[in-house]
Parts: structure tokens; sequence; C-alpha cells
């Protein structure tokens, strides 16, 4: 009896979904969710800003209502992404933004949240196996490889490098390392020191790296994440002693740049994931406009004096 009458209350919810969901479309509502891997990270709040600026144009220009969640789960008080998932369908939401975690409770809060009729456009990441309306991701290869190209141009005659990555890297950051030895050569890398992900192990690293370097062989850092900049500088070298270069950085490092701890920083486009995937969801949902191109790879940026000034600015305007 209980089974039953579980079933039917779950019919009922669908149904109700799906009766709520098309009155909205006549009406022109469409309810969004959009979520980060965290939401103490800047980068995320830049996506958000650029989400909810493409929505407030779209409204504008279509006449239509869109309401923006933000669901980036506070991940240091113990919040997750399946929870967000979780709460968008309770939410009875249109479809959802996301940069997923690569969990497998995620992969499977998303594909249930597809049998369910919710779009999803995958930013920054995507989960192998799983065919959003739109994936917008970075390209990790290439960020890797504008840090080699970049590095070159500063390393002495012949100079080798070492290379800071997570002791346990994905995808992405394995895809930064092919960049830069594309960029290098195997030749140029003296070392790659491993971390755990976070400011102090990875200044502890760097700095064990540097004693065990007797012989003065490393010539240049490169971070494949911004995890030493996260806290005030305690690298072991005086500023401009030595080109550094990091790669994917928040924006409190950019006194790093100010101060000449780091000659560069290869950065992604978080403002433009969050813009793009609106347009791309609300196409769908408002005029049933499927994106032409189902993989979108956004290509890297490198910030430098010349125009720190600039990104800066347009970190300030983020964060409002």
């Amino acid at each position: 009896m209980f089974k039953v009458r579980a079933t039917i209350l779950l019919l009922s919810l669908a149904i109700f979904q799906i009766a709520s969901g098309q009155n909205r479309e006549i009406l022109g509502e469409y309810k969004i969710g959009i979520i980060g891997q965290d939401r103490e990270d800047a980068t995320y709040q830049a996506t958000f800003q650029g989400a909810k600026e493409a929505a407030l144009e779209l409204s504008r220009r279509d006449s239509i209502d869109i309401e923006l969640v933000m669901l980036t789960p506070d991940t240091s008080q113990g919040g997750d992404q399946q929870t967000s998932l979780g709460q968008l369908f309770i939410d009875d939401a249109d479809g959802f933004i996301i940069s997923p975690d690569g969990s497998d409770s995620v992969r499977s809060a998303v594909k249930f949240a597809q049998e369910q009729g919710q779009e999803v456009v995958f930013f920054e990441t995507a989960i192998e196996g799983i065919e959003p309306l739109t994936a917008i991701i970075a390209d990790e290869f290439e960020a890797g490889k504008l840090a080699g190209q970049t590095m070159l141009k500063r390393l002495p005659s012949k100079g080798r490098v070492a290379l800071l990555i997570n002791e346990d890297p994905g995808p992405a950051m394995l895809a930064r390392l092919d960049g830069v030895r594309t960029a290098m050569g195997y030749k140029r890398i003296q070392t790659i020191v491993s971390c755990q992900p976070d400011y102090q192990s990875a200044v502890d690293a760097i700095r064990q790296a540097e004693e065990a370097d007797r012989n003065d062989l490393i010539r240049g850092w490169i971070f494949l994440d911004g995890w030493p900049l996260l806290g005030m500088p305690a690298l072991p070298w005086k500023p401009n002693e030595r080109p550094c270069l990091a790669i994917h950085s928040s924006p409190s490092a950019l006194m790093y740049l100010d101060l000449g701890y780091v000659d560069a920083m290869v950065v992604h486009s978080y403002y433009d994931w969050g813009r793009r995937s609106v347009e791309a969801l609300i196409g769908k949902l408002h005029q049933q406009i499927t994106p032409a191109e189902r993989l979108i790879k956004t290509p890297p940026r490198l910030i430098d004096w010349q125009n720190l000034e600039a990104y800066r600015n347009s970190w300030k305007a983020w964060l409002q």
C-alpha cells in the first residue's frame, strides 16, 4: 500500500511539474539555476555576474521573466553540488548551468535531472558520457601552452623551470601539463613538484624544491594552479628575481603581479562562461533553438603589466 501511495505521489509531482513548466513557457517565465564548485572561489562569482547581466538583457529584449538562482555550495560548511541539484528539482527549475565537480553523485543527479526534462549546460568542465545542451569549457591545454610559450620568452638562455602541480591531478591539470610540455619541451623542465591543493602545502613544496636545488638549476617557476598565491607573499625569492607564471588565479593574487613576485597569469573567461551559458539556455527554453555547437572551448588570456589595470577593473565590476 505504501509503495502504491509513493508511486501516485511521484506521478502527481511529475504531472504538476510538467503543467507548471508549460504554464511558465506560455507566460515567458523561466527559472534557471547556476552551480559552481565552491562559493568561496571568486571565479564563480564572476560567472554568476555574467549570467545575471545576460539574463537582464534577454528579459528586456524578449519581454520575458528570468529568475536566476545561485546555488554554488559552500563546501567549507559541508555543502555539495548534489544537494544544490536536489533543491533545483524541488523548486521545479527549467534548467541549470553547472561546473560539475566530477563526483559520481553529481553525475547521477545530472542524469536524473535530464530524465525529468531539465535542460543542462556545462561550463568550465564537463562530465564524460553525458550530453548537455551545450558545454562551454576552458581550453586547459591551450592555457598550459600559453604559459609555456610566455615562460620561454622570459627564461635565461637554456634556463630550466620547475612546475607546481596537484599531487592528485585531474584531467584539467594534466591537460595544462601537456600544454606546457608541448610549448617548452622536456629539456627545459627541470622538475615537477607536487603538492596538496592549498596555500600552505604549495608554499612548503616550493621552498623544499628550492632548498634541494643546490646547483641552482631551477631558473623559473610555472604554477599550474594559483594555490601559492592565496595568502600573503611567502615565495623563497625576491621580487623580480626570477620569472614566475601562474594559471587560473583568483583576483586576490593580483598583488603578486603588483609586487613583482609573478610576471604573468594565464586566466580563463569566467564572466563569459555565465553570459554564453544563459544565452544558450534561454535560446532553447524560449525559442526552441538548439546551439549549433555542443562543445565550445574558450581560449585563455594572458595578464601582465600591460593589461593588469583593465583586468583589475573587470574584477571590481564582477564582484559588485
